[in-house]
C-alpha cells in the first residue's frame, strides 16, 4: 500500500504539528509541574503573584455581605494565605496547578463561557460565574470552586473577629 504525500499534504501536516506542539507543550508542562515555581509574591508565604492577580477579583464577590467596607481589598487573600501555610504541600500543589489553569483562557472558557481573565470581568459575570460553578454537573467545574473559593470562605470566616460578627461565638477554646 503506497500513499503519497503530496506537497500541499506536507505543509498542511507540518502546520498542524507545529500548532499542536504549540498548544500542548506549556499547558502538559503547567499540569505535569515540570512549569517553573514561581516564587511567593511579596507579602505573601505562599500565594505567587499570579494567583493574587486571579484570585483577588474573585474575593469580594465570593465573600459578598461578609466584607466589611473598610475592609484592605488584599485582607481575604492574606487570610486564605496564612491557611495555606497549614496545607500539607501536596495539597498546595494540587491548589496551585488548578491556579495555573485558570490563567488559561481555554480553561477559563470551558468554566465560565468567557475568554477573559477574571480581572477584565465585571462584578455581574463574575457573579454568574460563581453560581455556574456551584450549579454546574461538570467535575471541574465543581472541582475549581472547591479548590479556589471554598478555601478562601473557609479562612474569611475562621477569623475570629469576622465569625463573631456572623453570630458564631468562634471555635471552641482549648482549656488546658
Amino acid at each position: 500500500m503506497t500513499t503519497e504525500l503530496g506537497r500541499r499534504d506536507f505543509l498542511r501536516l507540518s502546520t498542524t504539528a507545529t500548532l499542536a506542539v504549540a498548544v500542548t507543550a506549556p499547558v502538559a508542562g503547567l499540569l505535569t509541574g515540570c512549569s517553573s515555581s514561581a516564587p511567593p509574591a511579596q507579602g505573601y508565604r505562599h500565594l505567587r503573584a499570579s494567583d493574587v492577580a486571579l484570585l483577588a477579583p474573585l474575593a469580594p464577590v465570593a465573600l459578598a455581605g461578609a466584607l466589611p467596607e473598610d475592609t484592605d481589598p488584599e485582607r481575604p487573600l492574606r487570610v486564605l494565605d496564612g491557611l495555606l501555610h497549614h496545607f500539607s504541600p501536596g495539597g498546595r500543589k494540587v491548589l496551585f496547578q488548578l491556579l495555573d489553569l485558570l490563567q488559561l483562557a481555554p480553561a477559563r472558557w470551558y468554566l465560565t463561557g468567557t475568554w477573559a481573565a477574571f480581572g477584565e470581568q465585571s462584578e455581574e459575570e463574575l457573579k454568574a460565574t460563581l453560581t455556574a460553578w456551584s450549579r454546574s454537573n461538570s467535575g471541574f467545574a465543581r472541582v475549581a470552586q472547591n479548590a479556589a473559593i471554598k478555601p478562601m470562605m473557609i479562612a474569611w470566616y475562621s477569623e475570629p473577629d469576622i465569625a463573631l460578627k456572623t453570630g458564631y461565638p468562634g471555635p471552641p477554646e482549648k482549656i488546658v
